[in-house]
């Protein structure tokens, strides 16, 4: 039976998998949006990036939520005074979709790719190496 760490780290590893498919339809809308400024668009990116605000510190990551966090409020602004997208405002959703990756990018390397690299079969005595967070 797993403990709770080991659940918690299960569901961090889920989530962080995850992540690549949200990120690539913040991706398309923005494109989207560059194209197409009406139409319920706008709405999409907001509802994802309010998902990743709220779902980061829901699992330990605060810099999901804090990145998140400042698209939505962009983009919620936008839907409250009914404006389309600027051209800045459209390079600041790129801005913080890079530094989603970045942050999604670092967390993969803790949770999907890792937490265990084996070592060299032939050495008992050190058989892993631990480079990751606490499952």
């Amino acid at each position: 039976m797993a403990n709770l760490n080991e659940t918690l780290h299960t569901l961090r590893r889920e989530y962080v998998a995850e992540a690549e498919e949200n990120l690539d339809r913040i991706d398309r809308l923005i494109s989207t949006m560059q194209t197409e400024p009406s139409g319920p668009t706008l709405e999409h990116l907001y509802r994802r990036f309010l998902g990743l605000a709220g779902s980061g510190d829901t699992y330990g990551f605060p810099e999901v939520s804090r990145l998140g966090r400042q698209a939505e409020r962009l983009c919620g602004a936008l839907l409250r005074t009914g404006r389309f997208a600027s051209p800045s405002v459209l390079l600041a959703c790129r801005a913080v979709l890079r530094g989603l990756k970045a942050e999604f990018d670092r967390l993969r390397a803790l949770y999907v790719i890792g937490p265990w690299v084996q070592r060299d079969a032939a050495r008992p005595r050190a058989s892993f190496l631990r480079w990751g967070p606490n499952p």
